[in-house]
């Protein structure tokens, strides 16, 4: 695995405290907004790949990571996907 799970979520998270410092500041877009629920979502199905991986189990970012996630949504597909 070129990325590993942790470092995506370090990734994903700077990018959403980012978003995040804009809004409060109110300069954020709709397209911002859409982002951080996209965000949102990635990093819960990361922190799920997380705990899999720290149980023992073998995780891929480019097998597990991109399967389309909706155990977080009520939606057929992820937010933003």
């Amino acid at each position: 695995m070129a990325e590993g799970v942790m470092q995506r979520i370090q990734e994903l998270s700077k990018l959403r405290e980012d978003l995040v410092a804009r809004e409060g500041s109110h300069r954020a877009t709709e397209e911002d907004h859409d982002t951080l629920r996209r965000l949102d979502h990635d990093l819960q199905v990361l922190w799920d790949l997380r705990r899999r991986e720290l149980a023992g189990e073998q995780v891929s970012l480019d097998e597990d990571y991109y399967d389309n996630y909706t155990r977080y949504t009520d939606a057929d597909d992820p937010p933003g996907r």
